[in-house]
């Protein structure tokens, strides 16, 4: 039988053992934790950046280096943030700015790849690491896109306002020049008309007469067409297939409606639609040299989708002429897109897609 003292220390051993295993156990653990995180972190699309105390680089994230284009090595650690990851021109005042309150939103410019300036939106908070040390963790998204979609909002609704009031002087001044202009002179002849028959000349009264019908029947065809360049009546009272046989009917270039929906829309789709394809066939036939347009108006995945092509010249922009680009704002007011296709030599397609 083995002494005591022995069997003493075989049990030490096994215990201390155990706890090795234990212990490697746990560290493992921690290293897939650790990992875990980082993956986590590096999948984000938010940048992540830890600064010490002195605002010099501990370590960031995949998000980070790919904006910036830099690596998360021996070039950048140890280096101020300001001056690895934020335009030179907004340097001191993001130093200035991480001496601030923690959780406080700033916006500002950082270096992007190739040289680019690229809008973030960040914020700092102070943190403590695993060896207790005080560092601050920047976090932030890059807001460039958005910002550019919100000028080009802002820009839009400009554009509306200055379409809206332009219309309406427009309107005003047809009317005081056409229709005002015609009811002026009626009243002045219907008084002569009225003399003529105080005094007993029926017959001048009689030719000044049938002269105001032949006036007025001109003045009503005048208001007409004033009124159907404010919204076409026959698209309210009977819908787009025969409105957008109307648009083809007057089109100096053949035109032909392939398709059409009997289906009723919203009156805001429907007009966009209408004045898509006007503007389309007017477009056609100024610039386009075709010899013949047809014109597509169907359903495709909860979207109404009109289609004008023409067999012209080719290389229209939608980005030249205040016309498309008044279209483009009327379509995507209603959250729709619109589109050009051109290619030189043609065919070229005007494409407006806008949901039901």
């Amino acid at each position: 039988m083995p002494p005591r003292s022995t069997r003493k220390v075989s049990a030490l051993e096994l215990e201390k053992e155990r706890l090795e295993r234990e212990l490697q156990w746990r560290v493992d653990e921690l290293e897939r934790e650790r990992t875990f995180l980082r993956t986590v972190v590096d999948s984000s699309r938010a940048l992540f950046c830890v600064l010490d105390h002195d605002g010099c680089i501990v370590r960031f994230n995949d998000a980070l280096a790919r904006l910036n284009g830099r690596v998360d090595d021996a070039s950048t650690r140890g280096k101020p943030f300001w001056e690895v990851f934020v335009a030179p021109r907004e340097g001191l005042d993001v130093e200035r700015r991480l001496s601030a309150e923690d959780g406080i939103e700033h916006e500002s410019a950082f270096r992007s790849r190739a040289g680019g300036i690229a809008l973030v939106a960040w914020s700092k908070r102070h943190v403590v690491d695993a060896q207790g040390r005080r560092q601050v963790l920047v976090s932030g998204v890059d807001v460039t896109q958005l910002r550019r979609e919100q000028e080009e909002l802002r820009a839009s609704r400009a554009r509306i306002v200055q379409a809206a009031d332009s219309a309406r002087h427009r309107i005003e001044r047809d009317l005081h020049d056409g229709a005002q202009q015609r009811l002026v002179s009626l009243s002045l002849a219907l008084r002569l008309a009225r003399k003529a028959l105080d005094e007993g000349r029926t017959a001048e009264a009689s030719e000044q007469l049938k002269s105001i019908e032949t006036e007025l029947a001109d003045a009503l065809s005048e208001l007409r067409e004033l009124a159907r360049g404010i919204h076409p009546a026959v698209l309210t009272d009977r819908g787009l297939p025969d409105a957008l046989e109307t648009l083809a009917v007057r089109s100096t270039v053949p035109v032909e409606v392939e398709c059409a929906p009997e289906e009723r829309f919203s009156p805001q789709v429907e007009a966009a639609v209408y004045y898509v394809v006007a503007e389309g066939l007017t477009n056609v036939a100024k610039y386009a040299l075709a010899r013949v347009a047809s014109v597509r108006v169907f359903r495709d995945n909860g979207c109404v989708v009109a289609e004008i092509e023409d067999d012209g010249a080719g290389g229209a922009d939608a980005g030249r002429g205040s016309g498309l680009r008044g279209l483009a704002d009327r379509v995507e007011a209603l959250s729709g897109e619109l589109s050009v296709v051109s290619p030189r030599g043609g065919p070229t397609i005007l494409r407006a897609t806008i949901p039901a």
